[in-house]
C-alpha cells in the first residue's frame, strides 16, 4: 500500500485488476509486487488454506512538503480523495466493521502520541483529515475481532495501543501470534 512521498504519477499509471476481493495494481514486470489500493477490504492469504480479512487505507500527509517539490518529491495524491474515503466506509459497512487486520500508513488521532513518544509533541497540535477519518474507523471497528492494526509513517517500531503497532524496520507475518 502507499504512504506519503510516493510517486503517484507512476502508481496511477499501473493497470488495475481484481484480486483478494478488491482492486489491486500489479507492478509491471514484477508479478509479486502488488499495490493494495486505498479503501478496500481484502481476504489475504496468511497460511496455506487460510485467509484474513484486511482493511487497507494508504495515504498520509507529508509534514516536510514545504521543503519538497510538487510532482518530483511530493504529490498532492498522498492524501486520500473523497472517493477513497467513501470506498473505505462502504467496504467496512459491507464487512460489518469486522476485519482481522487494518493496514494503514497513518494512525488515528488518539494513537499518535504512542508513536511520537517524547520526540515531537508540537506535531500533535496538527490534525489532518486522514488522522480524523482513521480515528472514526478505530472507534467503530469490532475490536473483539481485530487482531492488529499496523501502520508505518512514524519511523519507529513499537506498540502504541493494545491492538495497534507501528512498523518501521520490523517485519511481521499476518496470521502470526502477536507478542508486541
Amino acid at each position: 500500500m502507499d504512504g506519503n512521498h510516493e510517486n503517484h504519477d507512476i502508481i496511477d499509471a499501473y493497470p488495475v485488476s481484481e484480486r483478494f476481493g478488491g482492486r489491486v495494481q500489479v507492478v509491471p514486470g514484477h508479478p509479486h509486487v502488488i499495490h493494495l489500493m486505498r479503501g478496500h477490504v481484502y481476504d489475504l492469504p496468511v497460511s496455506p488454506g487460510k485467509t484474513s480479512r484486511c482493511l487497507v487505507m494508504g495515504g498520509a500527509s507529508s509534514p516536510d512538503r514545504a521543503w519538497r517539490i510538487e510532482g518530483e518529491s511530493w504529490w498532492d495524491r498522498e492524501m486520500p480523495s473523497e472517493a477513497e474515503y467513501d470506498r473505505c466506509t462502504a467496504s467496512l459497512e459491507a464487512a460489518g466493521w469486522r476485519v482481522d487486520y487494518v493496514l494503514t500508513h497513518e494512525l488515528p488521532c488518539d494513537l499518535r502520541l504512542g508513536a511520537y513518544g517524547w520526540r515531537c509533541h508540537e506535531r500533535l497540535n496538527h490534525v489532518d483529515r486522514i488522522q480524523c477519518f482513521l480515528q472514526w474507523v478505530w472507534e467503530r471497528l469490532d475490536r473483539e475481532r481485530l487482531v492488529m492494526w499496523y501502520a508505518g509513517h512514524y519511523h519507529v517500531d513499537r506498540m502504541v495501543a493494545g491492538k495497534c503497532r507501528v512498523l518501521f524496520q520490523d517485519v511481521v507475518r499476518l496470521g502470526a501470534v502477536e507478542g508486541g
